[in-house]
């Protein structure tokens, strides 16, 4: 086998057990994806299984709609993951989490938008939440393709979320980046209100930063 199909294994397993250490997983939820442009293959957590366990002989690898390899069958959620990716071809990996603070947003089938990171208004602007999609089925992603366009993390209605990137590590940090600006949002307002930043400000931010999602996608 090729040094790049272990590597792929690899970095699923790392991934898969960080996100577990962090509580972003837990047995049942949470699926990561690498597709393999070259070759046509996917390589993806298997179903069912506690991410802390994970080796490379349990993450599986699919051509074609066939699994060609791993001990454990594949996760139920890889109509998804192909989804996403089919949708993204500049993107090579997708992590599908339910992050609690983002999957509560999820629950309520609500878009994040909030005011008060540069963080959050630089990476994101905002999140999209698309509407319910049954689980295991094509349906969970009905309308991915124009929301995840210029979105590389959207919300899946009464579900969890997804993020995409050109790595794995490209697309797992965002997930923890808008986690972690979600969780002091929440702590904020149990202190007191949220002091926005001014729209004026927040509109300079998205026109002139370098790092803006507006010119990160329109540059």
């Amino acid at each position: 086998m090729s040094e790049k199909h272990n590597i792929f294994k690899e970095q699923i397993v790392f991934y898969g057990k960080l996100l577990d250490q962090k509580g972003l997983v837990n047995t049942l939820e949470g699926n990561l994806s690498i597709l393999d442009r070259e070759t046509n293959k996917m390589y993806i957590t298997p179903s069912g299984t506690r991410k802390c366990f994970l080796d490379e002989d349990k993450i599986a690898v699919v051509k074609d709609g066939r699994q060609i390899e791993g001990s454990i069958k594949r996760s139920s959620e890889i109509l998804l993951h192909e989804a996403a990716l089919k949708a993204r071809p500049d993107c090579n990996a997708a992590a599908h989490i339910h992050a609690p603070y983002l999957t509560a947003y999820a629950y309520c089938g609500k878009d994040i938008k909030i005011k008060c990171s540069t963080t959050f208004s630089l990476v994101f602007e905002e999140i999209p939440c698309l509407p319910y999609g049954m689980p295991g089925t094509i349906h969970i992603a009905d309308g991915i393709e124009d929301a995840i366009k210029e979105h590389n993390l959207i919300l899946l209605g009464n579900h969890g979320c997804i993020a995409v990137g050109k790595t794995l590590e490209d697309a797992v940090k965002i997930i923890e980046a808008a986690e972690e600006v979600l969780k002091i949002y929440h702590l904020t307002k149990e202190i007191g209100e949220v002091n926005n930043i001014s729209d004026d400000d927040l509109e300079s931010l998205y026109q002139n930063h370098p790092g803006s999602r507006r010119n990160r996608y329109h540059k």
